[in-house]
């Protein structure tokens, strides 16, 4: 390619672009991490239902959080979400109760997830080459947990800024999360490269506030069929060599 994008910041997301949250279904996932809950409840002395009935309680809470946030795109939390769980089920959480029943919550996500093999390396080069690497992510989870995974996976090093929609309360591809991003970054939108997995958030969001964006392309991700053929995209982090100096 010989014109290439020349910007002063480039931001990523995070899952599916930067490390792998879904080797399994989040579909498989969310049974395995409300049965993981379950048994948490239960050493704690607590009569709880089986775990196919404690899984359809807890996604009729979620799925609840889940629409408004797609209507609002205001963010919700799976510590929110077990908070509503716990008051259906007559469970007065004391202090610290919430974040060790995240952390049994997180458990089967977490022995699963790994970064993609050139994330190191490609993020090495653009930080030499560009300079201000950023990231944005929606995320139901807390953020203490993600930083901790950016650390564990080597990869905090070369962020200058992160936002995780847990704890800026908006998500993708509402635009003050892109606002906020340019203005972390110290420069305009135009003059910032998004990248990320999802059509919607990851593209079109950045791109009608104004940055130019990539979208690296999932093999198990759905894509509308009327998305434009020409937009620039990727299939691994390696492959932004096509549009970027590095």
């Amino acid at each position: 390619m010989d014109s290439k994008f020349k910007p002063r910041a480039v931001i990523f997301d995070l899952g599916s672009t930067l490390i792998e949250y879904e080797s399994d279904s989040w579909e498989t996932l969310s049974i395995l991490c409300a049965a993981s809950v379950n048994k948490f409840l239960v050493k704690r002395g607590y009569a709880t239902p089986g775990d196919e009935e404690f899984f359809q309680l807890f996604e009729e809470v979620k799925k609840d959080f889940r629409e408004s946030a797609s209507k609002s795109l205001v963010e919700w939390t799976i510590p929110q979400a077990a908070s509503k769980l716990l008051e259906k089920l007559e469970i007065e959480p004391g202090d610290g109760f919430i974040e060790d029943l995240f952390e049994a919550y997180y458990k089967p996500v977490a022995a699963r997830i790994y970064a993609y093999d050139d994330a190191v390396r490609i993020l090495e080069r653009i930080k030499a080459r560009v300079g201000t690497i950023g990231l944005i992510s929606n995320t139901i989870f807390p953020e203490d947990t993600h930083r901790g995974e950016l650390k564990k996976f080597g990869l905090a090093p070369f962020l200058d800024f992160t936002i995780f929609s847990s704890s800026f309360g908006l998500r993708k591809p509402h635009p003050d999360i892109f606002y906020k991003a340019a203005n972390l970054a110290g420069c305009a939108p135009a003059e910032c490269v998004y990248i990320g997995d999802r059509y919607v958030e990851d593209y079109r969001g950045p791109t009608e506030m104004g940055m130019k964006a990539i979208l690296k392309l999932w093999p198990r991700r759905e894509y509308p069929g009327d998305m434009p053929a020409d937009i620039p995209t990727i299939t691994s982090l390696t492959d932004l060599g096509n549009y970027l100096d590095i």
